[in-house]
């Protein structure tokens, strides 16, 4: 009798690990699906391309094109994000979550129609995949919001949004996303000036000595790597950090805190809410009046 129990239990108990494993597997199936039907849905945006690129890529008209009919759709879809799931985090009233979540899938799915989805970026390799990686983006947070169910308890359901494996796919779409942008400007920075470099370089510990010889398009685009490989979706720019990070050096409070590479300052200033958008403008005289940046409205506005 002891032995039947005890088989019985062990059946059970892997029964309830297949279940366990199959729904793993059938969540991370619907990511890669999701995924996938996007990209093969606009494979003509990345063709096969000459391993050299031509002499006319990462012009100021691509970045600039790239802003208005692709990033900015997308940066705006960022800062409503974050906001409304904010306001989620703090609501008791399950039906008032409900429309919120309903609202989020709308929007993604209005930002996504907004970012231009046929190749103009031919020359621009970076800008290409930058532009797939926003549509893929859109398309699993669109599908996030409408997997996710509402509860009254606004926080729990604000945890399971974020939590959900669509969700987090969809940020790294995105932060990808950026970091091509960013890396594109650079690109284009390179050809505009010699001293800077074409691509960044991995670096574990960047002390402040180094990050003070850097040019500004070199700083933002080592700091959207960082912002990848964190997870951190916000709504400020990687301007917004670099500018944050001098301000923090040259004010003093870097030494005063006892501060001496930029991860940690990093760190610090995520923990602590510290960066807030348009932090760059905020500075920008102050700190980059001889710089070389294309002519991009959120370096200006």
């Amino acid at each position: 009798m002891k032995n039947l129990t005890s088989r019985t239990q062990m059946l059970y108990t892997l029964g309830f690990l297949f279940f366990l494993i199959s729904a793993f597997a059938a969540f991370f199936t619907g990511v890669k699906v999701g995924a996938d039907k996007t990209e093969a849905k606009y494979e003509h945006l990345q063709e096969a391309k000459s391993p050299e690129e031509t002499s006319g890529s990462y012009q100021q008209q691509d970045l600039v094109t790239f802003y208005h009919n692709v990033f900015l759709p997308y940066r705006e879809f960022k800062r409503s994000w974050n906001s409304e799931v904010d306001k989620l985090a703090r609501s008791t009233d399950a039906r008032e979550n409900a429309a919120t979540l309903k609202n989020l899938g709308i929007l993604a799915d209005k930002q996504y129609k907004k970012v231009t989805q046929d190749s103009i970026f031919t020359n621009s390799p970076l800008l290409q995949q930058s532009q797939l990686n926003i549509l893929k983006s859109l398309t699993l947070f669109s599908q996030a919001s409408g997997k996710v169910s509402a509860s009254a308890g606004g926080t729990e359901t604000a945890k399971l949004l974020k939590s959900d494996p669509f969700t987090v796919s969809a940020v790294k779409f995105g932060l990808q996303s950026q970091k091509q942008f960013y890396d594109s400007m650079l690109k284009w920075g390179a050809r505009a000036n010699n001293k800077i470099p074409a691509t960044t370089k991995e670096i574990k510990t960047l002390s402040f000595v180094q990050w003070k010889k850097m040019p500004l398009l070199l700083k933002n685009a080592t700091i959207a790597d960082m912002l990848l490989n964190r997870g951190i979706f916000a709504g400020y720019d990687p301007q917004d950090i670099t500018a944050k990070v001098d301000d923090m050096i040259y004010s003093g409070t870097a030494s005063s805190l006892k501060l001496a590479d930029v991860q940690s300052s990093l760190t610090l200033l995520i923990s602590t809410g510290a960066v807030q958008e348009q932090d760059f403008i905020k500075w920008r005289e102050q700190y980059y009046p001889k710089e070389t940046i294309p002519q991009l409205p959120f370096f200006y506005e």
